[in-house]
């Protein structure tokens, strides 16, 4: 008895672990639609008026949220501020108009961007940057997966030693390599032409995808509206939507699944 108390003592305790196990139901997915993110010259694309220029595969949509950003020394017009957000009011092929509440008055530009006369020199890199000001929530995700990898590099080099594995054969060595990263999603389609869900999928054929980006959230934590980005645990990367899939039956909601990719580094990666 007392040996067998003695090996017991031997054995590794288990720890104790508090985590609580997440289920699937706390996910949630947010989107930044794509062709919502151009650069515009600071004074051309921001003539007196109301109506500001912006390129001609732009995909926003009236309310969209949408905010500029100064890039280098480019100078906005007197009658916007960066990193403001504004509200499209009103859109056409080539312009926009913009508000301060959606669905407000169109602000009317002074029409004195850049040197006040003329665009700022080197508008490659002093302009003003257009984008999506806010990731909003797709309420029509079913379920979503994503998968990241690296690439596997072969550093086995000729041994410089005697083999003294004995009986074993020589293992490679290997090192991990470039990351990489693909999903998919599982998606209600509706008949609301304006839903965020619908736009998701549409977005799969744009060719001009800049702008689009997803918050991936593994449990959604919050108080508000909005989730907690440092209490909720979630991947936030740009995607390119590969397309996608519908699947219309008359015994079930029509379904549209889509793949995506990861078209740049993730700028959250689940805690880190």
């Amino acid at each position: 008895m007392l040996f067998r108390l003695s090996r017991l003592r031997d054995r590794p305790i288990p720890v104790s672990c508090t985590s609580q196990v997440l289920p699937g139901n706390d996910g949630s997915v947010w989107f930044q639609p794509a062709s919502t993110e151009f650069c515009l010259k600071d004074y051309s694309d921001f003539p007196a008026g109301t109506s500001i220029t912006v390129p001609s595969d732009h995909d926003f949509r009236v309310n969209d949220p949408i905010k500029f950003t100064a890039q280098g020394s480019g100078h906005i017009d007197a009658n916007l501020t960066a990193g403001t957000t504004y509200y499209v009011v009103a859109k056409s092929a080539t312009t926009i108009d913009v508000s301060a509440s959606a669905g407000g008055t169109a602000i009317t530009l002074a029409g004195d961007g850049g040197t006040g006369s003329a665009d700022s020199s080197n508008t490659s890199v002093n302009h003003i940057k257009i984008d999506y000001a806010e990731f909003a929530a797709i309420c029509q995700v079913k379920s979503f997966s994503i998968d990241l990898s690296r690439e596997e590099i072969d550093t086995t080099v000729l041994p410089c030693t005697v083999n003294t594995t004995g009986s074993l054969a020589s293992f490679r060595t290997m090192q991990a390599g470039f990351a990489s990263g693909s999903g998919s999603m599982e998606v209600q389609f509706t008949d609301d032409q304006t839903n965020l869900a619908n736009r998701l999928l549409g977005n799969s054929m744009r060719k001009n995808q800049d702008g689009a980006e997803v918050r991936l959230f593994v449990n959604t934590v919050g108080t508000s509206s909005t989730p907690d980005l440092n209490d909720s645990l979630y991947i936030q990367a740009p995607i390119s939507i590969m397309g996608f899939s519908l699947n219309v039956t008359p015994e079930d909601v029509i379904i549209g699944s889509l793949n995506f990719s990861l078209s740049g580094q993730p700028t959250h990666l689940l805690g880190n």
